[in-house]
């Protein structure tokens, strides 16, 4: 890894890693001091109070409130919407609103899903309509 570099570099490497390192030894110091001082009079700390930035990989389920719908709940809210829409259809945005469903999760589901339903039918551009 090291072999193009010369000698003379790498000592000078090795020298400067060593100030950083005792400057930041000396860095540490001050702020302990700092937060001594802060202590003792009850100055809260500006470090303390910034913090480093904490970011949650995942959320835990629970927490959110919302359980998992069971299969198939998709498809009864459509059946249902279209059945109520009648003849003239409804287009997924009006779905999407009525349903409470982003309008993504409609074209895939029409795209995919909703070809092999029988009596849906696309009669437009993004409208559908349940046929007897």
């Amino acid at each position: 890894m090291f072999t193009n570099i010369p000698s003379a570099t790498l000592r000078q490497l090795v020298k400067l890693s060593e100030r950083k390192e005792a400057l930041m030894g000396q860095i540490q110091e001050i702020d302990r001091e700092m937060v001594h001082l802060q202590s003792k009079f009850g100055v809260p700390s500006v470090s303390t109070s910034r913090g480093a930035p904490v970011t949650v990989s995942r959320l835990a389920r629970s927490s959110s409130g919302k359980t998992r719908t069971r299969r198939g709940a998709l498809k009864d809210k459509i059946v249902r919407a279209l059945r109520a829409a009648g003849r003239k259809g409804a287009t997924i945005r009006d779905l999407s609103k009525k349903l409470g469903v982003p309008s993504a999760n409609l074209y895939v589901w029409f795209n995919g899903t909703g070809k092999n339903v029988r009596g849906i039918k696309k009669i437009g551009v993004a409208k559908y309509r349940l046929t007897s």
